[in-house]
């Protein structure tokens, strides 16, 4: 890097660059710019000034400490490092005699190794495939997350490593002179290395780390596929009935004269399923997600990931991937979790029948109505179009005229500000222009102790769609703390963007679902001590959603809400019989909906059992036959939602149960603690210092114990769901 890149922006380049993203002007991304400043003053080249932003973090706390990479050669470059460095600290392990073995030595270098993301440079070689704009910087990026996939495979392989950190487990001496903290990570670290199968015999061992390698490349491809995806449908307005005209003609005309292009993205999907009177569009667009042919070879990827992962098992001594992943859940085991949904389907499927009927008496009236052919059944795209007529036609909730409320910028600060007095936090925004991002509509915060004023961490939000982004909603932990450094998260989200004549309207699902991402947020950054949250120390994945879960509670409250709700045009709050109609309807079709998420999890945990499905034929026929055996809903032929089912080819494979695991525990925390008053300050810190502080160490019943005040129990959930009184 030359010397003119590691100087500060002169003051005219670093105003133009300020001035060019807050009024909308391309970011430099190489030496033939958008925005050429060399014709401001000449004094510094145009990749200077991306890459001085870039690398600010070198000099100023006040970014994030991440030195970002601009080119796939970076990229590249930087990944090589992270592998080199990876494999001297395993090596330096690995040559202290056995003997002279320490925590400082061993265990701490185990803790946070140079692949891992308590190194800011890990973020800087991979994360970029999930949000870059460019898409060779998404493929270098994604080449560079694989290369450190595997180079984490291989370092839980290292048999030398493992002896020296069973050397020092066994002495006993030194270890009870240990604080609590740091037993966790000597007993972490052994656990760690033995379910990686470190006592295998050579040539397993080697087979082992073949699966795995082969495990993460097909998984890293079918996250590749959904996030390339780039399919467009066409339909008329006509073929929109229903939809609101400004959905119509946002997208009117944009690709095909008198038609409207439809992606696969959320803000495009989620209003057709639920407001578009065509069954036959949204019959068609659920084919274009869940059809033959859809997201590539997406359904053939699962295929060959479930029998991978079930070998692997096999060869750890487990009877199924689901055995192996629950022994290190809260649930414990597959049994534990198999009687856990078992019974929860017991208690919700005579209401989800009653729900059902509700359902279909809806629609019989509505073809009746509209003079169209009654079928006599419920299909895959007709839950989410009846659900929301019931709601606006029975309970008068109307979810186009309660989003008027709830425009984005007001909700966003206003969530901010909540967090903050409940957490006691601060955050203070960077300015565009002083900190380097992927794309102008990234904004970045840094977050302080708010009695202290101690530094945390800071966070990003990209919050709209566009080509390449990732397409869900989802927290990236970019950088986890360590010895003076703080954490990072970033949210990426696709929530609708403002248009010419209106500012970004938000659903209010969509007000619950960024409150709920935020708390993931907040999570990552109010962890404590050094490697919390690491591998050695993460949330079980049964649990990791509940402290989120909890915190949706907030966006159903009055005192809340009279917060978040600011009409766009009035600025009037939502009005009380409004607010009255969402509390009646809250826990409308919850059972229907209770039964579908019981029909994922099953299904996740069929797939990783004891005789996983060989084939994308098997995969189907599971599907075809699991889905109305729990949902009631047949599944559309050759459709299937194993296409674009991403948990299931990442980290929460086997652990999508822990969605409703959470939801029981979530209940429980917000009736003990908040439920009189969510904005208590005192529950609120009890709530960031024993629930969020500890990270994934210890025990997670013990701190929820200590947070209650009592062992955490189902009474809530049960109350909440209306099945029982």
């Amino acid at each position: 890097m030359s010397a003119a890149t590691e100087r500060p922006l002169c003051p005219c380049c670093f105003q133009s660059y300020s001035s060019s993203i807050l009024e909308g002007g391309a970011v430099p991304a190489s030496e033939d710019p958008t925005f050429d400043f060399r014709s401001i003053c000449g004094t510094c080249a145009p990749s200077d000034v991306e890459k001085a932003l870039a690398s600010k973090a070198k000099s100023d706390a006040s970014v994030p400490p991440i030195v970002w990479a601009l080119t796939p050669a970076e990229i590249e470059s930087i990944t090589q490092l992270i592998l080199a460095d990876t494999k001297a600290n395993l090596d330096a392990i690995a040559a202290i005699p056995l003997e002279d073995v320490t925590f400082d030595n061993t265990i701490f270098k185990v803790m946070a190794p140079p692949n891992y993301k308590t190194n800011p440079q890990v973020a800087s070689a991979k994360f970029l495939q999930h949000c870059s704009t460019d898409p060779a910087i998404r493929e270098a990026a994604s080449n560079a997350g694989k290369a450190l996939s595997k180079s984490r495979v291989e370092g839980r392989m290292r048999k030398d490593v493992y002896e020296r950190v069973k050397a020092f487990s066994l002495k006993t001496e030194e270890v009870e002179q240990l604080s609590e903290y740091q037993k966790h990570f000597v007993k972490a670290a052994l656990q760690d290395f033995e379910r990686a199968g470190l006592a295998l015999s050579a040539e397993d061992g080697a087979k082992l780390q073949q699966l795995l390698e082969e495990d993460a490349a097909v998984c890293s491809e079918f996250g590749s596929n959904l996030g390339a995806d780039e399919t467009k449908l066409f339909f008329t307005p006509e073929q929109l009935k229903g939809c609101t005209d400004d959905f119509i003609s946002d997208r009117l005309g944009k690709d095909q004269q008198g038609k409207c292009t439809i992606t696969l993205k959320y803000p495009d999907i989620i209003p057709i399923g639920q407001t578009c009177e065509v069954a036959e569009t949204r019959r068609a667009v659920a084919e274009a997600r869940e059809g033959v042919g859809a997201y590539k070879n997406n359904l053939e990827l699962v295929a060959k990931g479930v029998q991978l992962r079930k070998e692997i098992a096999t060869l750890l001594g487990f009877p199924s991937w689901a055995e192996y992943i629950c022994t290190k859940r809260m649930s414990g085991s597959y049994q534990a979790v198999d009687g856990f949904l078992t019974d929860l389907k017991s208690k919700v499927e005579v209401a989800g029948k009653k729900d059902y009927d509700t359902l279909l008496q809806l629609k019989e009236e509505h073809c009746k109505e509209a003079k169209m052919d009654f079928d006599g059944k419920m299909n895959a795209w007709d839950t989410a179009f009846y659900g929301n007529r019931l709601l606006k036609t029975k309970y008068g909730v109307d979810s186009e005229k309660i989003k008027e409320y709830f425009p984005l910028d007001h909700v966003v600060a206003t969530t901010l500000d909540i967090y903050q007095e409940l957490l006691g936090l601060t955050f203070e925004e960077l300015q565009p222009g002083a900190f380097w991002s992927w794309h102008k509509e990234v904004r970045c915060f840094r977050v302080k102790d708010t009695a202290s004023g101690d530094p945390i961490g800071h966070f990003y939000l990209d919050l709209h769609p566009r080509p390449g982004k990732y397409g869900h909603a989802a927290i990236f932990h970019l950088v986890k703390h360590n010895t003076g450094q703080g954490a990072v998260d970033c949210m990426l989200c696709n929530l609708p963007p403002s248009t010419k004549d209106k500012p970004s309207l938000l659903r209010h699902q969509n007000v619950v679902t960024f409150f709920h991402e935020f708390g993931h947020i907040m999570h990552g950054l109010c962890s404590e001590g050094v490697g919390n949250s690491t591998r050695l120390a993460k949330c079980p994945r049964d649990f990791v959603e509940a402290p989120s879960q909890m915190l949706e509670n907030w966006c159903w409250q009055k005192v809340v809400l009279d917060r978040l709700a600011k009409h766009y045009k009035t600025g009037e709050s939502l009005p009380t019989e409004t607010l009255q109609s969402m509390l009646k309807a809250k826990h409308v079709n919850v059972a229907f909906g209770t039964l579908r998420q019981i029909y994922l999890s099953r299904l996740d945990m069929e797939i990783h059992g004891t005789s996983p499905p060989g084939s994308a034929e098997e995969l189907q026929q599971l599907v075809d036959k699991l889905r109305p055996s729990i949902t009631m809903i047949a599944n559309p032929p050759g459709n299937n939602m194993l296409r674009t089912f991403g948990h299931l080819m990442n980290q929460y494979s086997a652990s999508y149960y822990g969605y409703m695991w959470a939801e029981v525990l979530s209940a429980d925390m917000f009736a003990c603690r908040f439920e009189k008053d969510c904005m208590n300050a005192d529950a609120g810190m009890d709530y960031r210092k024993m629930v969020l502080a500890p990270g994934g160490t210890h025990d997670i019943t013990d701190h929820l114990t200590r947070f209650l005040g009592r062992r955490p129990n189902n009474e809530a959930f049960l109350k909440s769901r209306g099945i029982v009184g």
